[in-house]
């Protein structure tokens, strides 16, 4: 049970309040620390929520680091029987596509087992050869083997195949399914001893083909009906065999993306640097932590980046970022000049890509200088990893000499407690005597 103390009995004196007011007195030092351990933890947090949007703002970067992905591109069709999707390296162009064959992967169904439980014995006895892209396994069964029995041991087997089963109301089939579309990836299949009989009759229900179309009248077969490098940078997605109209691809510049790709820039270079004004304080603004108050590790981030982005790039009709649309306000803060950038792009597209991804011949855009400084300040060695370390270690720090302040206030009230309770001892005695010779 918890000591339950009552000072002053004797003495009529409330010692209570005075231990208390003395305590409170000397409690200065470890609230100071408290406080101080409370702004620095604050502090670690805030450099890691800049961190996290300094890696966004690298993000958006990294979307607009080549001419490719400068230069965008979307990609359309007018018939569902082919998707299209424009990625890094697209080009304006135009194709016509005839689908004859979509990709398929092998499925075939066993005869009826003869069983209604998956536990049941199959009573079949032999081996399945298996063979689905060069490799094989045989597969051993047993006339004990249930048809549980029987899926697992095919679907351990290592190859690209799958096997489940099938209950039509009266009893089991057993299904054999490639995991693979394309004539490379089509399972052969031998039976020793079982009459499982997936070739007979109508029980095989696909084979492994490959997908056949014409590209402009030329052949092209896939194994999958993702068609990728047929057409540069674009993605073909078969969903259909073309009747009598083939669909038409058509690749084209994108202007409203790529001013999406720049507007997320400028937004996620906003971030990082409201963030650092508000933390660390910025002209009249006060810091919202002390312990960041100015600090030159936040300070340095956004002088790097400014700095980068007032640099010139070229000999082109356009050198800076400024030049195409791109402006720095006073706060250290972008906004993008929209008409500035349609003018710019319909001027001279290739000077707006050389600002921003260079070109071919070995010289970087802005965009590669500023993703090269935000990955150095990501870095493990990099400002805003060894600054948050830094804090991370005065934090503990902190909490140690927290820890024996709040020691020292309590000897220093155990000791009070101690003389206090004498003292209320002897004035009791005293003022018992006082009263016995009174």
């Amino acid at each position: 049970m918890p000591t339950i103390t009552f000072g002053g009995v004797g003495s009529g004196i409330d010692t209570e309040s005075i231990i208390s007011g003395l305590l409170g007195a000397s409690r200065g030092p470890l609230t100071r620390v408290q406080q101080r351990s409370t702004q620095t933890q604050s502090a670690v947090s805030s450099l890691s929520d800049i961190g996290n949007l300094l890696s966004k703002f690298k993000e958006s970067l990294l979307a607009l680091d080549t001419i490719q992905e400068v230069g965008s591109f979307k990609a359309a069709s007018d018939n569902k029987a082919v998707a299209a999707t424009a990625g890094g390296g697209a080009q304006p162009g135009s194709f016509k596509i005839t689908v004859s064959q979509l990709a398929s992967a092998y499925k075939a169904y066993s005869n009826p087992l003869g069983v209604t439980q998956s536990n049941q014995a199959l009573n079949q006895s032999g081996t399945l050869d298996l063979t689905v892209a060069g490799k094989s396994a045989n597969i051993a069964i047993s006339a004990t083997d249930t048809l549980d029995q029987v899926l697992a041991k095919v679907n351990s087997s290592g190859l690209r195949v799958s096997a489940t089963s099938l209950f039509d109301g009266s009893g089991f089939r057993l299904q054999l399914r490639g995991l693979d579309t394309g004539l490379e990836n089509d399972v052969a299949l031998t039976e020793s001893g079982t009459t499982f009989g997936f070739a007979a009759g109508n029980n095989t229900k696909s084979r492994g083909l490959d997908a056949k179309f014409k590209v402009d009248d030329f052949d092209v077969t896939s194994k999958s009906n993702q068609v990728q490098g047929v057409v540069a940078g674009v993605t073909l997605a078969l969903a259909e065999v073309t009747t009598t109209t083939p669909a038409i691809v058509t690749i084209s510049g994108d202007a409203e993306g790529f001013q999406t790709k720049l507007k997320t820039l400028v937004d996620t270079y906003n971030a990082v640097v409201n963030k650092v004004n508000t933390d660390a304080g910025f002209g009249s603004i006060k810091a919202t932590n002390p312990e960041l108050s100015g600090d030159s590790t936040l300070r340095s981030v956004t002088s790097r980046l400014s700095s980068m982005l007032t640099r010139t790039v070229g000999t082109g009709k356009f050198q800076t970022l400024r030049s195409i649309g791109i402006e720095l306000n006073n706060n250290g803060t972008l906004k993008l000049n929209t008409a500035k950038l349609q003018s710019a792009l319909a001027e001279d597209p290739d000077a707006v890509t050389k600002v921003l991804a260079g070109d071919d011949n070995g010289v970087d855009g802005l965009v590669d200088g500023l993703a090269k400084v935000a990955t150095d300040m990501l870095s493990a060695n990099g400002a805003i990893t060894t600054r948050k370390e830094g804090l991370a270690t005065r934090q503990r720090q902190l909490t140690d000499r927290a820890d024996l302040e709040q020691k020292r206030l309590d000897r220093m009230e155990e000791t009070l407690r101690k003389q206090f309770t004498q003292m209320d001892g002897i004035v009791a005695s005293n003022q018992a005597q006082f009263n016995f010779l009174r």
